[in-house]
C-alpha cells in the first residue's frame, strides 16, 4: 500500500504540472488570436528612405509619407501597404514590384514614376497624377492587370484582347 501511495501521488503532482502548463498555453494561444496585429512600418526603413530616398524591399507598411518630397526616390518591392501617402511627390520615383495596397494616394504626383509589376489594388487614387508612369503589369485598384505599354493610365483588355 505504501508504493502505491508514493507513486500515485508523484503522477498526480506531474498532472497538475501537466494542466497548469495546458492553461498557461491556451491562455498564451488565446491572447496571440485577440489582438490585434498590426504590422507598423520599420522605423529604420523610414529613416533611411527620408535620408537616402533609397530603400528598396523595405517595410513602410501605414507610415504616413504625406506631403513628401520623394522624387526620384527608389522604393523597388517596398511595401506600402496602407501608407498615406497624400500631396506625395513621386514624380520619377521606381516603384516597380511595389506593395501599394490599400494606400492613400490622393493627391499624388507619380509623374513619369516606374510601376512595372506594381500592386494598387483598393488603393485610393483620387486626383493622383500618372502622367507618363510606366504601369505595365501593374495590379490596378479593381485587382485587374494592366497591359504592356500602359503610360499615364492603365490600359486593360476584355479576354478578347479588346480595350475595356
Amino acid at each position: 500500500m505504501t508504493w502505491y501511495k508514493t507513486h500515485n501521488s508523484g503522477c498526480w503532482n506531474l498532472a497538475k504540472i501537466f494542466f497548469k502548463v495546458f492553461l498557461f498555453a491556451l491562455a498564451f494561444f488565446v491572447g496571440c488570436l485577440t489582438s490585434d496585429f498590426s504590422y507598423a512600418f520599420n522605423e529604420a526603413d523610414l529613416a533611411r528612405l527620408l535620408s537616402t530616398k533609397q530603400c528598396q524591399w523595405c517595410n513602410l507598411q501605414d507610415a504616413d509619407l504625406s506631403g513628401t518630397q520623394l522624387s526620384g526616390a527608389q522604393l523597388s518591392n517596398a511595401s506600402l501597404t496602407s501608407a498615406r501617402l497624400t500631396n506625395t511627390n513621386l514624380s520619377r520615383t521606381n516603384l516597380s514590384g511595389a506593395f501599394l495596397m490599400k494606400a492613400n494616394l490622393t493627391g499624388a504626383k507619380l509623374i513619369d514614376a516606374f510601376l512595372v509589376n506594381a500592386n494598387l489594388s483598393n488603393a485610393n487614387l483620387t486626383d493622383a497624377d500618372f502622367s507618363g508612369a510606366d504601369l505595365s503589369g501593374a495590379i490596378w485598384t479593381d485587382g485587374t492587370k494592366c497591359e504592356k505599354k500602359s503610360f499615364g493610365e492603365c490600359k486593360q483588355s476584355n479576354l478578347l484582347g479588346e480595350p475595356k
